[in-house]
């Protein structure tokens, strides 16, 4: 994922693109009060909010992918983690989570700023939450006219004891991110689910980590890349254009709705 342009100043991203506040995000190595472990009608659901901070930490790459805008992969992670977390603990998924049976759904950020845990620590915050469902949110960037939306999860040449339960959920996850594409933009490509035995894509190291897949306590993960923000239209939907932040907004209350009914 390049680089081609340098990051934008911040008088150049509108307030309405610019990341929520973190005051109102659970810290992500403080667990859960009760886990789901130890009260049945509870759940945990983890967000990794990619990349961050501006060094390599424990595998994990401050950045990759940068927008025609000049926006970091980084902060538009973030944006769509807050934004993720937002829909999950609103009234629409709450009503989800309460027809399921489910009276608590806790959720956790692994990062709630610029910083840049590393893979094992993020790991390690769906391991200490006992979490249920670990989502990790990534953009594609790459020549101008590449496209489309694509879901990750972790091969079962890669240690992964939980195969059919990702691939279930990446294929659920994948299927309501397209559709929510698709509906604010004619011109989106589905580029399906797909194993992390891709070598080359960095950004699926956070799968490959030992903590995931191995565990008596099955948590299912998956790896979104929502679009690549190195094409044009791409930028003016999802992080320049006017309804950004709207758009933003459609495409994660398509996620939280998937992640609630797969609880």
């Amino acid at each position: 994922m390049t680089q081609a342009r340098p990051p934008a100043t911040p008088d150049s991203v509108s307030n309405a693109n610019s990341p929520a506040s973190p005051s109102n995000v659970p810290d992500a190595n403080q667990p859960a009060a009760q886990t789901c472990s130890t009260c049945k009608d509870r759940r945990v659901i983890v967000i990794d909010p990619g990349h961050g901070g501006t060094a390599m930490v424990g595998g994990s790459s401050p950045n990759n992918a940068t927008a025609v805008s000049g926006v970091l992969e980084k902060t538009l992670t973030l944006q769509y983690a807050q934004t993720l977390k937002q829909h999950l603990d609103g009234e629409a998924c709450k009503s989800i989570f309460r027809g399921r049976g489910y009276a608590d759904v806790q959720v956790v950020l692994t990062r709630t700023g610029d910083t840049n845990p590393g893979l094992s620590t993020r790991v390690n915050v769906a391991k200490t939450n006992k979490a249920d469902i670990f989502l990790s949110i990534h953009f594609n960037g790459g020549v101008a006219a590449a496209r489309g939306t694509e879901t990750f999860y972790k091969a079962g040449s890669n240690g992964n004891a939980n195969l059919g339960e990702d691939t279930a959920l990446a294929q659920t996850v994948q299927t309501a991110l397209f559709n929510a594409m698709k509906s604010i933009d004619g011109g989106a490509k589905d580029r399906k689910i797909k194993p992390d035995t891709d070598t080359k894509h960095k950004s699926l190291g956070i799968l490959r980590d030992p903590g995931i897949g191995y565990s008596g306590k099955m948590c299912r993960s998956v790896l979104i890349e929502v679009e690549f923000i190195s094409n044009h239209q791409v930028d003016a939907l999802l992080v320049s254009g006017g309804r950004a932040s709207a758009n933003r907004s459609t495409l994660m209350l398509a996620v939280a709705r998937a992640l609630a009914n797969s609880l």
